[in-house]
């Protein structure tokens, strides 16, 4: 008696080619949304603009310039704030740290012409490239206009309030 050939080897195979081409398809879409992700440039506003202001404070910041971030606090957080109570407010703080897995989404400004508030969404990174979660938190401040000038008119340490024991 003739048997019939057995096809369990054939899809075996077939099913181990069909995960395989599965984790290739998977893993080529994981690179491609991290590297269009993680392709965030930042904003270009007018130079005399009050976001543009943002963004140069910022910069500051991150860079370690905390007298240049500091000059670009309005006159009334100045007088608050000397620049010997930021930097200890700074290092009460953490310090400066650019947080890679941190950005600044611009929403609106609101406002006059010489008072306006920035309103922010501040986005966090947490988990790895394959698994994580990101936390989005609104965050308004609030510039005014000196001496032809936009200046932050809060004491900040990054985006978030400097402790009280700072201000003076």
């Amino acid at each position: 008696m003739n048997a019939a050939p057995s096809t369990s080897a054939g899809s075996s195979n077939r099913s181990v080619v069909y995960v395989a081409v599965g984790v290739v398809v998977l893993t080529v879409v994981t690179i491609l949304v991290v590297l269009l992700a993680g392709d965030r440039r930042a904003a270009e506003f007018a130079p005399d603009s009050p976001e543009a202001a943002l963004q140069r404070y910022l910069a500051a910041y991150e860079e370690g310039d905390l007298e240049g971030a500091h000059a670009h606090f309005s006159k009334n957080v100045r007088e608050r704030m000397d620049l010997d109570a930021y930097q200890r407010a700074v290092d009460s703080m953490g310090g400066i740290g650019g947080d890679p897995n941190r950005s600044v989404l611009f929403d609106r400004t609101s406002g006059t012409d010489d008072r306006v508030d920035l309103h922010l969404i501040v986005e966090e990174f947490y988990g790895d490239g394959l698994s994580g979660d990101t936390y989005r938190s609104p965050r308004d401040i609030r510039l005014v206009r000196e001496d032809g000038e936009w200046r932050i008119d809060e004491p900040l340490i990054w985006l978030d309030p400097a402790p009280m024991e700072a201000a003076r």
